[in-house]
């Protein structure tokens, strides 16, 4: 049995080969100039596209999602894509749904310092609407996570503020605010998150809520990432209209 390129239309088929290896060769003439293609195994296709929403009323794109279409199309004034044989209207139906399923969001919004912090808490400005139009005073997002190079909180659900909130869990006028938060890493080898963007847990492995309280540092460093998720459960639509931290200068 010999192996080899077995496509006729490839530049380097070999007739006698019985066995394909991989190796054809594919030439194409694009603007003038020659591009060489080369076979690739399907399970070596790894696709890493994302998908990026546009938003009508801001006219822009605001968000990249890991959901991938498998074509798309477009009428005058309407956009179109094929999923699973299925033809869906984007822009329409319940908020937060994709292809028929409930998608999460998430905002990363990364603070920086010159010189080395202390974060001691996280505020931000939300408002939750329902599908008739009416806020909802004390929802708000989700989920919360904070992070920097080498430290990590895990991820800390947020949906318990009430007029009288927990330790650590504050709504002052329009501002929410949460300061009870630590350092829950136990294993800072081969990193934390799942994945950056497609999954927004943390590695259950490296991750320890229950540790002692002495074993839970403050989070010190040049810079702080605090990761906002809204689940999107209940076809509620969610504004964030600020984020802000309180630190101060680390003592060490």
């Amino acid at each position: 049995m010999a192996s080899g390129c077995t496509n006729p239309a490839a530049r380097n088929y070999d007739p006698s080969a019985t066995e394909d290896d991989g190796s054809c060769v594919y030439t194409n003439n694009i603007g003038g100039i020659c591009y060489a293609f080369q076979d690739v195994a399907v399970d070596e296709i790894k696709d890493k596209s994302y998908t990026l929403s546009w938003a009508i009323e801001g006219d822009n794109w605001v968000f990249f999602h890991d959901y991938i279409p498998d074509f798309y199309f477009q009428t005058r004034e309407k956009l179109f894509s094929l999923k699973n044989k299925e033809i869906w209207k984007h822009n329409e139906g319940p908020k937060g749904t994709y292809y028929g399923t409930t998608k999460s969001f998430f905002v990363d919004v990364v603070f920086n310092s010159a010189e080395e912090m202390t974060l001691n808490s996280v505020s931000w400005l939300t408002e939750v609407f329902t599908q008739t139009g009416l806020i909802e005073e004390f929802s708000t997002l989700s989920h919360i996570t904070i992070y920097n190079s080498y430290q990590s909180s895990g991820r800390i659900a947020m949906a318990d503020f009430t007029p009288l909130p927990p330790t650590g869990k504050r709504k002052t006028q329009s501002e929410f605010s949460f300061n009870q938060f630590r350092d829950m890493l136990i294993n800072r080898v081969g990193g934390f998150l799942k994945d950056v963007f497609g999954n927004k847990d943390t590695i259950t492995s490296a991750i320890n809520p229950n540790q002692p309280w002495y074993d839970q540092k403050l989070f010190e460093d040049n810079y702080f990432v605090v990761r906002f998720e809204f689940d999107n459960v209940g076809n509620k639509s969610l504004s964030l209209h600020g984020v802000d931290i309180e630190a101060n200068q680390s003592i060490r």
